[in-house]
């Protein structure tokens, strides 16, 4: 509020005989940490700079930001009073929700549009005029403090609108603060504001902006934002379809059309010729008939794929499971009979039946080296198997992907031949315009047209045009021809690549597994053995097989 800003001026004014400008050290890092604390309550080391949650960096005449490189879970940071002129270096603050910049040299708001979990934000007695598209990665907002700066222009509250959980605003001995409309404007374009300058808002206060205040320019901000809406689903949408083609390798063949005739593809040449229209809308017929029959095609043999490949992987995880099972309940069994076995060893006396003790262990020795065996011959069975049909798999993958590959080549020389055709008519089309426009030109009938005059009264840079559209087209249709054979053999190598280093991991964990419960059971036995000592089931440990 504003007496702890008084304060703070207070004692800002305090440390006046501090003149000389200060970095972040590693010393004030260390003296700033205020969350968490140790136990032992003793301070941070630069090592444990990654832990710490909380930093306050006030009062220290700081110049800039500097060497927060390692503060990777800071929560909160505070460089309130101190000497900073520019934001910067806080980009990799990703986690941080509250940030005190206040009472600091700043005129511009930058360096924040990293900083997505930001909740509070103090610029409070800075030098800033300008805040509209400064906070745009900001989204997640509640409280924000920009009282005492140089903001004059009462339509910057208006790019506040897209904070939708904003609720208290400081906007406080700022110019526009003196505009007698001030406070309804506020209301009106922020409505869902709480509190607005350290007091809380009435409702019916924000009712009676709502209702009276700048009426047309509140419906004009509101159909802007329906528009900006409408377009944001409209591009959502878009984005949906082509992540759904893309499951199908399907995804170059959206827009194509647009992307073949685009301002920038489409010379200005053409739109003189009066053939052009119709054959354009001829080629997009046709176009789109073609991209049809693939789609159609393609998704019919994309939805065998996909089903084959569900189908694989989860028989590939039940042969995994039923063998770790096997494996769990072997273990179990050996663990059983060890407790059994050590239990019958300590009642017996080992000094009259040693003899029946040794023939006990070497027994209980060899049923262990026996399940080790067993263990490891069936995680290379399943292995093999799983390799086995890995590779079966793989052969029939290829073959329904040639498959596509081979819709593809052919939708792609279909379109060739389209694209010939479409030039082929245009070339002639052009070159009998231009002829009467010549033959008309010479028996003073000219067109008056002076665009199209332009453009027919010079057959070679005509011809030239065509050529570049036509280059044009053939160079984008064979980078989606590229684009699309790319897509199915990188999808193709990688499933398989990705399964078999899955595979190899797997192996070497479990025979780490295996190795491990292995030697502590034969630890167990043999201490067993040696030293007598009572056999506690509860002091074995845990290993990965143990349930």
């Amino acid at each position: 509020n504003a007496s702890v800003a008084k304060i703070a001026i207070e004692q800002r004014k305090k440390k006046a005989e501090v003149v000389e400008p200060a970095v972040i050290s590693e010393e004030l890092l260390i003296e700033g940490v205020e969350e968490p604390i140790r136990p032992d309550g003793a301070s941070w080391e630069p090592i444990d700079f990654p832990q710490v949650t909380s930093l306050r960096l006030s009062f220290k005449n700081i110049i800039e930001i500097s060497n927060l490189n390692n503060f990777d879970s800071l929560l909160t940071l505070r460089l309130d009073n101190n000497i900073i002129d520019k934001i910067a270096n806080l980009g990799h603050l990703k986690q941080l929700t509250w940030l005190d910049l206040s009472f600091n040299n700043i005129r511009e708001i930058e360096g924040l549009g990293e900083l997505h979990e930001l909740l509070d934000l103090s610029l409070y007695h800075n030098q800033i005029e300008e805040i509209r598209d400064r906070l745009d990665g900001c989204s997640k907002l509640n409280i924000l403090s920009l009282g005492h700066n140089n903001i004059s222009d009462l339509r910057q509250i208006d790019y506040l609108r897209q904070f939708q959980n904003l609720r208290c605003l400081c906007m406080d001995a700022n110019k526009i603060c003196s505009v007698e409309s001030y406070n309804q404007h506020v209301l009106a374009y922020l409505p869902h504001l709480k509190y607005l300058d350290y007091m809380l808002i009435d409702r019916k206060a924000v009712a009676q902006a709502q209702e009276g205040y700048d009426l047309e320019g509140i419906t004009e901000v509101r159909e802007k934002e329906q528009a900006e809406q409408a377009k944001q689903k409209a591009l959502a949408e878009k984005q949906a379809v082509i992540e759904k083609l893309k499951t199908s390798f399907l995804d170059c063949t959206e827009n194509l059309f647009e992307e073949m005739f685009s301002k920038e593809v489409e010379p200005d040449n053409v739109l003189a010729l009066s053939c052009y229209p119709g054959l354009k809308e001829d080629y997009r017929d046709k176009l789109s008939e073609e991209i049809k029959g693939l789609r159609s095609r393609m998704e019919e043999k994309n939805e065998v794929r996909l089903r084959k490949v569900t189908a694989f992987e989860k028989a590939v995880y039940a042969a995994e499971t039923e063998s770790e099972e096997e494996a769990f309940q072997s273990i179990r069994d050996f663990k059983s009979l060890k407790k059994k076995v050590l239990s019958q060893i300590d009642r017996e006396d080992s000094d009259r039946l040693r003899s029946e003790v040794d023939d006990l262990v070497k027994q209980l020795v060899d049923q262990l080296t026996g399940l080790e065996n067993h263990l490891m011959a069936n995680e290379i069975q399943v292995q093999e198997s799983i390799e086995e049909a890995l590779s079966d798999f793989e052969a029939k993958i290829s073959d329904l992907v040639k498959g596509m590959l081979d819709n593809s080549r052919e939708f792609f020389q279909r379109l060739e031949d389209l694209e010939k055709s479409f030039i082929t008519g245009l070339t002639e089309g052009a070159n009998s315009e231009i002829e009467s426009f010549t033959q008309a030109s010479e028996s003073a009938m000219a067109d008056t047209d002076p665009q199209k005059a332009k453009y027919l009264n010079n057959r070679e840079e005509m011809n030239q045009a065509l050529t570049n559209f036509t280059d044009a087209h053939n160079s984008l249709i064979q980078n989606k021809d590229d684009y699309m054979n790319n897509q199915m053999n990188s999808w193709n190598r990688s499933f398989f690549e990705n399964h078999r280093a899955r595979q190899y991991n797997r192996n070497r964990q479990r025979v780490m597994d295996i190795r491990k419960v292995i030697e502590e059971c034969r630890s167990e036995i043999q201490a067993a053995s040696e030293d007598g000592n009572e056999y506690d089931e509860g002091d074995l440990g845990a290993d990965p097989y143990s349930r």
